[in-house]
């Protein structure tokens, strides 16, 4: 984008903040600057990569009261051990509550009032059902053990200062609860993390303390973290708190919960090589189908998504099979199942990972065979991602999430943790995993290697998280731009609720022309504020080994790119 059309269709102090670059290491994050900052100071005192983001997203919750993320949520990381040069991936997702008989009856929101957009879609009758195990702290643990370099308690004690001492409540977080209201004043523990001493809700600028969530989190990094919370007191209290509203959640979902460690999905593109989040989850896989379309397409041959149409055609082209094929199966809407099958091919999780795989699918998308509408509505969902890298080369990306909107439409919080109700939204999914098992996600955190030496890390959240990631991806790997480069370019997102033909994409962003000539070659866009997908990184320049990072400023409590 020129000089003069970024100062046009830019927001000026949120779109473009200065690039970050350090010499010894960097965090950045998607949301809670002074969450980066803890982070930061876990690399100062000696701690690695791995000390970094868990303290940064675990602060990052603190911070957000537990709305957007959470911290019975799910959270997700590869990571690259500079040592020994071996890549891991960590999933730490939800599992399926092994008594559910009945997925389809879970409740959960008007899906009709969400694809036209209707707040009424996110109120809806409160049930334990849509509670599902568990994965974040357990996540945390795992990290922490086998590549953490400082005390436990040295991790956790950013959120619990934050916790303790309070933080300024913003406009953003007053908005968010103005929301949920009457969500957050149906039960007694509820309404008092929400309340000050005299009954009455914070305002923007007050300090807002969350006394028990300090207590929660002391006792855990005393404690142990599965010995509390997946077998101790906590585990007791969700339990109860769940069953009270109808849940079937037991002491045994809890108890015999297990983070899955596996291999990253691979994908070799020009002379790089991209790791992503592994089986079972799928967001690596479709992020690996996107690049292997990417090389076919020759995108690299042409210029930038910001500065041609075409080009930003065939960007939402290949983002399609994410959509259509999805992370699991699907209700059959308008023969889709029947239409994807007729194309005879091998259209698995493990098949997508394969080249050959991806040039059937490429040949269908050039020949008009691949089926482009009838996908269900986009699940709204909130997330953080960190990225850092430490002063031994060590590289983590992880994505945490609530996956439902807001804290959910329960209101259940268990000794100052929000429950989400995220089953709520995944009913199908819940069916198709099965009893006790792991729900696959869409995340798709990943490092980026060239001939076995680290080249960059990345994240992104957002419902247009995988678009976004793969034009982010192109624009550095192919076009020599920065993470902050990348990030600063006009936004794209998923497809619109209701249907995959409409390219959503970031409002006055564009110009009118542009997005016209997009229409004319057959992808009809429409310009959205929400519904986009949000990216960050940090690169390793090649010659200087100096860290650029990147961030993104335009979110509630925006994030920050911190290095030493």
């Amino acid at each position: 984008m020129s000089e003069s059309r970024d100062a046009l269709y830019a927001t000026p102090g949120k779109r473009n903040p200065t690039e970050a670059i350090a010499g010894r290491g960097m965090v950045t994050g998607t949301t809670g600057s002074a969450a980066v900052e803890a982070g930061v100071d876990m690399l100062r005192q000696g701690g690695s990569a791995a000390d970094a983001v868990a303290a940064t997203a675990l602060a990052q919750i603190c911070l957000a009261a537990g709305s957007w993320v959470s911290y019975a949520g799910i959270y997700t990381m590869v990571y690259f051990e500079a040592s020994t040069g071996k890549l891991y991936n960590l999933n730490a997702g939800f599992n399926t509550i092994q008594a559910e008989d009945d997925p389809h009856g879970i409740p959960g929101p008007n899906l009709g009032d969400l694809g036209k957009g209707g707040l009424s879609a996110f109120q809806y009758e409160a049930s334990g059902r849509t509670a599902l195990t568990p994965g974040f702290m357990a996540g945390i643990e795992a990290t922490h053990r086998r590549f953490g370099k400082l005390p436990l308690q040295a991790i956790f004690d950013p959120a619990i200062r934050y916790a303790e001492e309070g933080f300024a409540w913003t406009a953003g977080h007053a908005q968010q609860y103005a929301f949920r209201a009457s969500v957050l004043s149906r039960l007694p523990h509820t309404r008092e993390v929400f309340a000050k001493a005299d009954g009455s809700t914070y305002v923007a600028g007050e300090s807002f303390r969350q006394p028990a969530l300090a207590r929660t989190l002391r006792r855990a990094a005393c404690e142990g973290i599965r010995e509390y919370l997946y077998c101790g007191e906590w585990a007791q209290a969700l339990v109860a708190a769940v069953s009270a509203d109808g849940g079937k959640m037991t002491m045994a979902d809890l108890r015999d919960y297990e983070v899955i460690w596996s291999e990253p999905t691979h994908a070799s593109y020009h002379a790089y090589d991209i790791y992503s989040h592994g089986l079972p989850a799928a967001g690596g896989v479709c992020l690996s189908e996107a690049m292997n379309l990417a090389e076919l397409a020759e995108l690299s041959s042409k210029r930038r998504y910001s500065e041609s149409p075409e080009a930003l055609f065939w960007l939402a082209q290949i983002a399609k099979p994410a959509f259509v094929l999805g992370s699991a199966p699907i209700a059959d809407a308008a023969g889709l199942q029947a239409a994807i099958r007729s194309l005879g091919i091998d259209l698995s999780l493990s098949s997508r990972l394969e080249k050959s795989t991806s040039r059937a699918l490429w040949d269908a998308i050039k020949s008009g065979r691949l089926p482009g509408i009838g996908a269900p509505p986009a699940v709204p969902a909130h997330s953080d991602s960190v990225v850092a890298i430490d002063q031994w080369g060590n590289m983590a990306a992880v994505v945490h999430s609530i996956n439902t909107v807001s804290w959910g439409s329960t209101g259940i919080f268990v000794e100052g943790v929000s429950i989400p109700d995220s089953a709520a939204f995944q009913q199908h999914a819940v069916a198709a995993a099965g009893s006790g098992r792991r729900l696959p996600d869409p995340t798709n955190p990943g490092l980026v290697l060239r001939n076995g030496r680290p080249v960059m890390a990345f994240g992104s959240i957002g419902a247009g998280l995988h678009i976004r990631t793969v034009g982010s991806l192109i624009a550095v790997l192919d076009f020599g731009l920065t993470p902050q480069q990348a990030i600063n370019e006009p936004s794209i997102g998923c497809f619109e609720m209701g249907g995959i033909q409409r390219l959503t994409v970031g409002a006055r962003e564009f110009p009118p022309e542009f997005l016209n000539a997009v229409r004319d070659l057959g992808q009809d866009v429409v310009e959205s504020d929400p519904l986009r997908g949000y990216w960050i990184g940090i690169q390793i320049d090649p010659v200087t080994r100096e860290l650029h990072g990147g961030a993104i400023r335009e979110l509630a409590m925006g994030g920050r790119a911190v290095g030493y």
